[in-house]
């Protein structure tokens, strides 16, 4: 219950109003500890309770709806935790309460409180009303600016990508030489195998897959330097000499044998 202060009764017209101001600083403090990605759900939640509180004062005061708001709010706990701890203090169910919302949330003393009429002290439907209405408002509005700080959807999606190939590469990353023999095929060799599985199609052709990709696919597979697969692949003829196209020829003869050793075996 609020201290008793001498601070000058409010207009009753200002009730919702000024109810809605202590409630946006709560949340604002509550709101803190959200990252920018998260906020936006404590801010949904919110507009889910608004909602509720709404439904229960048109229907009467329905005990069910305020189960309902209730197990929102235990769902909503279970999933963040800690990040709630300031939001639990402030006891943001006062909010919601016609007895006890103006003098809970200091909009009145408990000095101007117990002075007023007993059909005064608390707040009408009508002021209820207002207040929901105010602070949605607000709270869409907050939900809008913090959208438009985050990263577009696109980037974020491309940035995760760009991190978890970097991942990718980096772990047991190895700096390859060209004849180092780390992989059955040399550099040169690698390139005149991207080029036939190409144009066999046993991967896309290069109107719906760009050479830099393949690189890219090919670095993680082999260590080879995608960069360099890449501008390779464009000259792909320089190094169809026998000696390579001899030790690609090796290379399927052994798959060949190794497929026939499991076929038979079937």
């Amino acid at each position: 219950m609020s201290k008793q202060t001498n601070t000058k009764k409010p207009n009753r017209s200002q009730y919702p109003a000024l109810l809605a101001d202590k409630f946006m600083k709560d949340y604002d403090m509550a709101a803190k500890e959200f990252p920018d990605n998260k906020r936006t759900e404590l801010t949904d939640h919110l507009l889910e309770c608004l909602e509720i509180i709404e439904e229960f004062y048109a229907n009467n005061e329905d005990k069910k709806l305020w189960k309902k708001y209730a197990g929102n709010e235990e769902h909503f706990i279970k999933k963040h935790g800690k990040r709630l701890k300031i939001y639990r203090q402030k006891n943001f169910h006062y909010y919601y309460s016609i007895e006890h919302a103006l003098v809970e949330k200091d909009v009145i003393s408990s000095g101007q409180f117990n002075s007023l009429p007993s059909n005064e002290q608390g707040l009408s439907i009508k002021e209820m009303e207002k207040f929901v209405s105010i602070i949605r408002n607000r709270l869409n509005l907050d939900k809008e600016f913090t959208l438009l700080r985050q990263i577009p959807e696109d980037e974020a999606e491309e940035k995760l990508a760009g991190t978890e190939t970097s991942k990718t590469l980096k772990k047991g990353k190895l700096k390859r030489e060209a004849q180092d023999k780390l992989t059955c095929l040399s550099q040169e060799q690698t390139v005149l195998l991207m080029y036939y599985l190409q144009q066999e199609r046993v991967f896309l052709k290069d109107e719906y897959l760009t050479d830099m990709d393949a690189g890219k696919a090919f670095e993680i597979l082999t260590g080879y330097s995608q960069h360099t697969l890449r501008q390779n692949l464009s000259k792909f003829n320089l190094y169809q000499n026998k000696a390579n196209l001899k030790e690609l020829d090796n290379l399927l003869t052994r798959l060949k044998i190794a497929i026939e050793k499991d076929l038979k075996a079937k």
